[in-house]
């Protein structure tokens, strides 16, 4: 993963990014603030892009980081899976 202690939202409420149900237009709007000025931005977005991840991260929802993995070319894959794959090789 990388580095999240100089992140923008480590002093905000975990939950916030993951509601549950639908989350509200105002919240929304003040997480992008959050996350637009954030010195990991790029870093951040990339991992949402590439991981299959829930909640708001970048940024992005669920369907807007849908919408940039089609525009890239990107197919994410689950967390799971590279730890699989690393125990696999350590079991072996």
């Amino acid at each position: 993963m990388f580095n999240t202690e100089q992140a923008n939202c480590t002093s905000l409420d975990p939950e916030l990014f993951f509601p549950i149900g639908e989350m509200k237009q105002e919240l929304a709007q003040m997480l992008k603030r959050v996350c637009l000025n954030c010195p990991i931005f790029d870093d951040c977005l990339e991992y949402a892009l590439h991981v299959k991840v829930s909640g708001y991260w970048a940024g992005t929802n669920g369907s807007d980081r849908i919408k940039l993995r089609k525009l890239f070319n990107i197919t994410p894959v689950r967390i799971d899976e590279e730890y699989k794959t690393m125990f696999q090789l350590e079991t072996n």
